[in-house]
């Protein structure tokens, strides 16, 4: 494969490779990277067939053609398949001129054939392996996947049986040495012929003189009209004993029972039927062995017993059947005997067990019918003694409740007699004071008749006089006080003309110091203005206007957001950014906690004036829209702060006009 690589090099090229060895270390410094990086392949020059020259009269080479004879003609004659090929020219194998520069050739292609196929071979079977050691792992896990294992993987079964064995024998190590191993189930049925081993007819072979025995016809004949006598007059088998109902166990046994003893009478009756005594002219002949009887097993209800019983009538009726009864015979008694003692066996263990059972529930029942009676007694003392005691308490109580009505009676009593002596003293101090005004009502008026004189009229002249004093002093505070009241309605109208009318804000402290100075020293004026965000009446709030505008921006980054959970990342940003896009705004009054609907509410009641509404709908976000509307939402309280306190301001302006008035 080699050399076919190089031939294939020197019919691209006019030269060898191995020409080139010799100026290769001069020619590095020359060569490009890419080319140095190449590998080239050194190869001897294998010898090139020489093509035999035409033989003419002008070759130099030819030699002077030998005698034509058959024999020469013959010897010297190619065969077709000897003939060598033409070597193709380098034209036809690349289509490259023989002066093109030599380039490194690639690997062999049918080296990087085999290693493909190798390493297919290779990753096949190390992925077959793994595959069929991880179904075998598997197998001895799953019962499902074991059952589809063991049936459609070949060998699989073989492989979970050995490890199954292994771990046993691992687990159990000493029970391999008392066990012998059996041979495996094939599941190939057993075969027994009919005619095998030694036979007893030994009389039945031909006679000396080469002719069958005259004897061995006529008990061929005698045999068979016995069994046809046997068969006509024997009596009819005698039916199997009624069965009890199918759900019972011994209704699966009687069926079984008398077609197994029907069929030992008959069998026994055609072995006896058959059998004829020898005639004299005869050799001796034994009476067949009687066939072997099943066992019955009918006062056994153990599955396991019954089970045996089965097994081994079946036995006694392939032996019987291939007539080996007499082989076999003391064996299956043997083993007839053994199951009836196994029978007996488990009889006497069962009737052991019930006793046994029977006593300790006995035992049981009394010691709970003691303990029963126990509870019970103590339960009524018990009972007795809590009525007792509940009975004590009952009265104690009831004595308690006795003496606190009592008590409360009595104190209800002195209460309402304490009252009523109260009211007889207040009613006669009423009627003291009633006594008292109208005896001095008649005093006065005995004075004022005496009183018409001057002094009279110069009393009334001079009271008159003070009052007119009083009500003149009392017109001028209220005149003073209204002027108040009004510098304070205009001051008030000043600073709230400042804040709506600026285009943007601007500080109102000239404002609020002539508000504060008209005031003077009235408190509520001074706590309303008190209650001023320093930052408002120094930088100035904001007008209605603005805060639309500024809201319609905080509604657009907090739509972006409006998806967004607390502890959110990139990922939910860019995704809550994209979806913002597609949700549908709301009109009006929308219902809901949403955002979208917290937004819209927001923006009507803006729309409408309604400032405090709107802040009390935007402070129900949460979240990243609460967190992007809260220098908004600062703003905003800011204006409603100098709402409030010109607000108050003006209300308690309005209450000292009323006080006037």
């Amino acid at each position: 494969m080699l050399r076919t690589s190089l031939r294939s090099v020197r019919g691209l090229s006019s030269r060898s490779v191995a020409a080139a060895a010799g100026r290769q270390w001069p020619a590095v410094a020359a060569r490009p990277a890419s080319l140095i990086v190449r590998r080239g392949y050194a190869d001897e020059k294998p010898p090139v067939p020489k093509i035999p020259a035409i033989e003419t009269n002008t070759a130099p080479s030819t030699q002077p053609p030998p005698p034509l004879n058959e024999s020469n003609v013959a010897a010297s004659t190619i065969a077709a398949e000897n003939v060598p090929l033409t070597p193709p020219t380098p034209e036809q194998l690349g289509g490259i001129s023989p002066e093109g520069p030599v380039s490194a050739t690639h690997p062999p292609s049918g080296t990087s054939f085999i290693r493909r196929l190798r390493n297919y071979v290779l990753t096949l079977v190390i992925l077959g392996t793994v595959a069929f050691g991880g179904g075998v792992y598997y197998a001895r896990v799953n019962d499902r996947f074991h059952d589809f294992f063991t049936e459609y993987v070949p060998y699989g079964e073989q492989a979970v049986l050995y490890l199954e064995e292994a771990e046993f024998r691992k687990r159990f190590p000493n029970i391999s040495n008392r066990s012998t191993q059996r041979p495996r189930d094939t599941s190939e049925s057993v075969r027994i012929p009919a005619h095998h081993g030694v036979a007893w007819r030994v009389a039945d072979a031909e006679s000396p003189s080469g002719k069958p025995s005259e004897g061995a016809d006529k008990a061929a004949a005698a045999r068979k009209e016995a069994a046809k006598k046997a068969s006509s007059s024997a009596p009819a088998p005698t039916p199997a004993p009624a069965a009890v109902p199918a759900t019972s166990p011994e209704a699966s046994q009687a069926k079984p029972k008398a077609v197994a003893e029907a069929q030992a009478k008959k069998d026994a009756t055609a072995t006896a039927s058959d059998f004829k005594a020898p005639e004299v002219n005869e050799p001796s002949r034994y009476p067949p062995a009687a066939p072997i009887k099943p066992i019955y097993v009918t006062d056994v209800q153990e599955p396991v017993v019954q089970d045996l019983a089965r097994m081994l009538n079946g036995i006694i009726t392939v032996i019987n059947a291939d007539g080996a009864h007499g082989k076999y015979a003391s064996a299956i008694e043997k083993a007839k005997n053994d199951l009836q003692k196994v029978s007996g066996e488990i009889n006497k263990i069962k009737e052991t067990a019930e006793a046994d059972a029977a006593s300790q529930v006995k035992a049981r029942v009394g010691d709970f019918d003691k303990a029963a009676n126990d509870l019970v007694e103590s339960m009524a003392r018990t009972m007795s003694a809590k009525e007792a005691s509940w009975r004590q308490e009952f009265d104690e109580e009831l004595k308690k409740i006795n003496d606190a009505y009592n008590q409360r009676v009595s104190l209800l009593t002195e209460r309402e007699k304490g009252l009523y002596q109260e009211k007889l003293q207040n009613q006669l101090l009423e009627q003291a004071i009633a006594l008292k005004r109208q005896f001095m009502n008649q005093i006065q008026k005995q004075v004022e008749t005496e009183r018409n004189g001057r002094l009279g009229k110069l009393e009334e002249l001079s009271k008159s006089v003070a009052s007119l004093e009083s009500l003149a002093d009392g017109w001028n505070e209220v005149i003073d006080m209204n002027l108040r009241t009004q510098q304070l309605h205009v001051a008030v109208e000043a600073v709230r003309a400042s804040l709506e009318d600026a285009a943007h804000p601007r500080p109102f402290i000239k404002e609020l110091v002539a508000l504060k100075e008209i005031a003077a020293d009235d408190a509520v004026v001074n706590a309303a203005i008190a209650s001023i965000n320093p930052t408002a009446y120094q930088r100035g709030v904001s007008n209605s206007a603005e805060l639309i505008d500024r809201f319609r921006r905080v509604a657009n980054e907090v739509r972006k957001a409006s998806l967004l959970p607390e502890d959110a990342g990139v990922a939910s940003h860019a995704s809550s950014f994209v979806l913002s896009k597609v949700l549908f705004k709301k009109q009006g009054l929308a219902a809901g906690d949403d955002v979208e609907s917290i937004l819209t509410r927001t923006q009507t009641f803006l729309e409408e004036g309604n400032l405090d509404a709107a802040a009390r709908e935007m402070n129900g976000l949460s979240g990243w829209a609460k967190t992007l509307s809260r220098d908004w939402l600062g703003e905003v309280r800011k204006v409603l702060e100098v709402r409030q306190a010109l607000e108050v301001i003006q209300t308690e302006a309005r209450l000292q006009s009323l006080k006037v008035e």
